[in-house]
């Protein structure tokens, strides 16, 4: 078994000020993604940057929700409840992979891409491939990412569970190699 290490670490929390999109989307790009893909793609882009990494070997992400918002959207407009008619972007951005196909799409990514949806658990099940992944050398880099979005429909469903709702935009990188590690991790 191989040693993994922790590389970077990019994170929006709830409450800080969007970043300066321009860094990563021209306009016309940015205008057509929901806030949750700019989040996760920015943050995976500046975790990588710091990594001094191009293209990871996998991109592995976890995101209890998916694109609710685009899901939210599209299905009001399906049963008529918006007055707007539908937008397919609102559907092609509506599943909970879109996030890791949007990121290994635009980095070029060809390798390993899995997205898990398991409410509550989906970073660490995320992590947890990652890291095996580049334990038993099927991998050498991978790109893990943690992303969820809340809407206020959302956020009243999972209060009334007694569920503490929150936003996550998180994205690290994990390696086999030592050299300008930040940490070892283990799991």
């Amino acid at each position: 078994m191989r040693k993994v290490y922790l590389h970077s670490r990019c994170e929006l929390l709830p409450g800080d000020p969007e970043p300066d999109w321009r860094s990563v989307f021209s306009v016309m790009e940015a205008r057509r993604m929901g806030r949750l893909l700019k989040r996760a793609v920015w943050t995976s882009s500046e975790a990588l940057k710091q990594a001094g990494i191009d293209v990871p070997d996998a991109v592995i992400i976890g995101t209890d929700f998916g694109c609710i918002d685009n899901s939210e959207h599209f299905l009001k407009a399906v049963k008529g409840m918006d007055d707007a008619p539908l937008k397919p972007t609102h559907f092609m951005q509506s599943t909970h992979n879109t996030i890791a196909s949007m990121i290994a799409i635009r980095l070029g990514s060809h390798g390993y891409n899995a997205t898990y949806s398991h409410r509550g658990r989906s970073y660490e099940s995320a992590l947890e491939d990652a890291w095996m992944q580049i334990a038993l050398g099927d991998i050498d880099t991978a790109l893990v990412g943690w992303f969820d979005e809340l809407t206020p429909l959302l956020a009243e469903s999972l209060a009334a569970q007694g569920i503490d709702p929150r936003e996550h935009a998180l994205a690290v990188v994990l390696s086999s190699n030592p050299d300008g590690a930040m940490e070892e991790l283990s799991l």
